[in-house]
This record gives C-alpha cells, sequence and structure tokens, in this order.
C-alpha cells in the first residue's frame, strides 16, 4: 500500500471514531434530559374531604404557617389543576374544544423532597421539569408585586396560557361574517377562552387545597412582563393567574 493509502486509512479510522464519540455523547445527553424529568407521586382519586364541604369552606386566606409543603401535596394540587384523567388524554378542568392550552409552574421554596427551584409540570407524565435550580428569590419578587404576604408561601403556583395556539384554532370567525347556512355567527375572541380555562383550573386546585387543609387564594396582582421573562415563555404563552400555597398559620 502506498503513502496516500495509509494516509486515507488513517483519516478514515479517526472519522470513525469522532463520529462514535459524538453519537455516545449525544446519547448521553438524551439520558441527562430524561433524567431531569421528577415523576411525581401519584394523585389521590378517592376519600378527602367531600365536594360540599370543600366549597363551604373555601376561603382566600393571605397568611401561612413557617412548615413547608410535601412532595405528596404538591402532586395533588398539580393533578388537581391540569392532571389527566383518562387515556383520551382530558384533564381535571374543562377547557374549549379540548385544546388545552394552559402550563403550570411551580416555584418551589419550601418542600419536602423537592429541591429548591422552578419546574414545569407535564400533565401527560405527571411529572416535574426544573427549568432553574436554587434560590428562588427573585421569582418570588415577580410573582409577589407589592404584596409581601406571598413571599412567605413556601410553594407558588403559576398558571399562563398559550394565546396563540387557540387564535389558530379552525372554525373562528373573527368578524360578523354569516355561516354556511346564512345565520349570522357572533364576533369571536378566542383569546377570552384561554382566561376561562384558567379560572376553572385556579378553582380547581383551590378546592384542592381545602380538602388538603391547607390555604391560598387567587393572585393577579403580579409583574406579568417580568413574570414572562424569568420564565422564559415562548411568544404568545402569557402568565394569567399565581396561586401562593401553604399551611394555615
Amino acid at each position: 500500500m502506498n503513502r496516500l493509502g495509509i494516509i486515507a486509512l488513517v483519516g478514515l479510522a479517526l472519522l470513525a471514531t469522532v463520529v462514535m464519540a459524538a453519537s455516545e455523547n449525544n446519547g448521553t445527553t438524551k439520558a441527562e434530559a430524561s433524567s431531569q424529568a421528577i415523576k411525581l407521586p401519584e394523585p389521590r382519586t378517592d376519600g378527602g374531604m367531600t365536594l360540599e364541604k370543600s366549597l363551604q369552606e373555601r376561603r382566600s386566606i393571605r397568611s401561612f404557617g413557617k412548615d413547608g409543603l410535601t412532595l405528596n401535596e404538591v402532586s395533588q394540587l398539580l393533578w388537581a389543576a391540569q392532571g389527566v384523567t383518562d387515556d383520551k388524554g382530558h384533564r381535571t378542568a374543562p377547557s374549549a374544544m379540548a385544546k388545552y392550552p394552559l402550563q403550570v409552574y411551580l416555584l418551589a421554596g419550601n418542600v419536602t423532597g423537592l429541591p429548591a427551584g422552578v419546574y414545569h409540570y407535564s400533565p401527560e407524565g405527571h411529572n416535574l421539569t426544573i427549568l432553574a435550580e436554587g434560590n428562588v428569590d427573585e421569582y418570588y419578587n415577580a410573582t409577589s408585586g407589592f404584596e409581601a404576604w406571598i413571599k412567605t408561601a413556601p410553594a407558588i403556583f403559576v398558571i399562563t396560557g398559550d394565546i396563540g395556539s387557540v387564535n389558530q384554532m379552525p372554525g373562528l370567525r373573527p368578524d360578523n361574517r354569516t355561516s354556511g347556512t346564512g345565520n349570522q355567527m357572533p364576533r369571536q375572541d378566542p383569546s377570552q377562552w384561554v382566561y376561562i380555562d384558567a379560572g376553572a383550573a385556579a378553582e380547581n386546585l383551590l378546592l384542592e387545597v381545602v380538602s388538603l387543609d391547607l390555604a391560598s387564594t387567587y393572585t393577579a396582582g403580579f409583574s406579568a412582563n417580568k413574570t414572562e421573562e424569568l420564565l422564559g415563555l415562548p411568544k404568545g404563552e402569557v402568565p394569567i393567574g399565581v396561586l401562593p400555597v401553604g399551611r394555615k398559620a
């Protein structure tokens, strides 16, 4: 074999080594990414307080005890807000045309079994993905606004809505055109549906709060721009409601 042939073989060998190394690195990266998903305890679907009792006892509570929440309680609250309830993907809260444009984020300041940080909830896998680990003061400041009491909550749930997804829904009539049958169709603003969905999800969470003998209230006086920036929300997804949750003082 001449000198050029030897050089070519060496080059191919080096190239194969690089490709194999890259493949192994990619596999490791994917494994690391999947390992970041934190599986939550299975939610309880029976027992607890009756719905009627929860409705009767629901109150807006703005003071919390010093103890934190447990991972089981966090799991139950997230499931109540947006958990999947059957093999068709239906969730605990209703949604227009089953579009489910909501997302739920958890700011964990003091949750037993969960490092302090910011998490995104996945209803399909009933798990959490960590977005930022460590001190959550900056996030707490953005969601508390001028309400200092919110900062004392061991956990804050943030409900956001993807406005862009519902604006693309088929069959919408943004003006007063007539339908194919000649009937006048009312003007429709699908973004309103996202806020209605968020209200339903928030009420589910609040009723679960009562059932767990915890304390919370729905708040809207937060810095939407700062919260959107800190959470890194994609274009079209907006923060709608903030629910600080803690133990009764």
